[in-house]
């Protein structure tokens, strides 16, 4: 009966692990690749994408130079663009970054604007204000949008099925040497999966799918939070192999601790 509940909580815990390294995975991509929100107060680290820059400076030089009474636009788009590498210019276009990424993954239809308001700091000169609305051309990217409809409803589902199986698993499991190392594997799961996932996904594999400009916002929206990243991925490390520390230093007691079988020692008597 011990072995088949072992090789039943074996089961449940390895499908737990395999659920539950999707479900954080998935969550952590989608926080950092799907949430325009996220994307409004990390705007800094979208503008330092050179062609994301670029194309913001150059729409604004060439709208407003006219305005400005410049008819060479270049020394314009150079200071804009200088200035959008600063802290303030990137809080200025926030709302804007962040609209523009939730146009890219198809969370709003909603055209991207720069308002003669946003405009005005970024050229330093007033006559700015009787610059017309600039729209930016940013487009749906189709398989950027069906990933987000996908883990809108993979996390909460993934989470709960992991959360049921681990349950599932500890109820099943007789040993405390093979919980813990149960728990281990899954937690070291975890950690690599979310690595792939939540970091190599989005700064190699998404901005291979279109050669829009914003997509460019994707990885570094993931290098923006890496820090995070590395902690909770040391840390599931860090529970990972203390759990399977503890499951060894667990095995040993209990073998310690058994008793010397009867049969055993009668044979060491007839030597002796």
């Amino acid at each position: 009966m011990a072995t088949v509940r072992r090789s039943l909580a074996g089961l449940l815990f390895g499908l737990a692990s395999i659920v539950a390294s999707i479900a954080l995975s998935s969550f952590w991509l989608q926080y950092t690749a799907f949430s325009p929100d996220h994307t409004k107060s990390a705007a800094k680290a979208v503008l330092e994408d050179t062609a994301i820059k670029n194309q913001v400076a150059k729409l604004i030089a060439d709208n407003t130079a006219a305005q400005l009474g410049q008819q060479d636009p270049a020394p314009l788009q150079k200071l804009i663009f200088a200035n959008l590498q600063r802290s303030q210019g990137a809080e200025l276009l926030a709302d804007v970054v962040a609209a523009a990424h939730a146009k890219l993954i198809g969370a709003s239809d909603k055209p991207v604007q720069i308002t003669p308001a946003q405009i005005v700091p970024l050229v330093g000169n007033q006559a700015a204000a009787t610059a017309p609305t600039i729209t930016l051309p940013v487009e749906k990217v189709t398989a950027l949008s069906i990933m987000r409809q996908v883990l809108k409803w993979l996390v909460p589902i993934a989470g709960g099925l992991a959360l049921v199986l681990i349950l599932l698993g500890f109820a099943a499991h007789p040993e405390r040497s093979e919980l813990l190392r149960s728990l281990g594997f899954l937690l070291l799961g975890m950690a690599l999966l979310l690595v792939i996932i939540g970091y190599i996904v989005p700064t190699l594999i998404l901005p291979l799918l279109t050669k829009n400009v914003w997509v460019g916002a994707v990885p570094r929206l993931a290098a923006d939070s890496l820090p995070l990243l590395i902690a909770m991925t040391l840390t599931l490390t860090g529970a990972g192999l203390g759990c399977l520390a503890g499951a060894a230093a667990s095995k040993r007691r209990d073998r310690w601790s058994q008793p010397i079988r009867r049969t055993s020692y009668r044979e060491e008597r007839r030597w002796s």
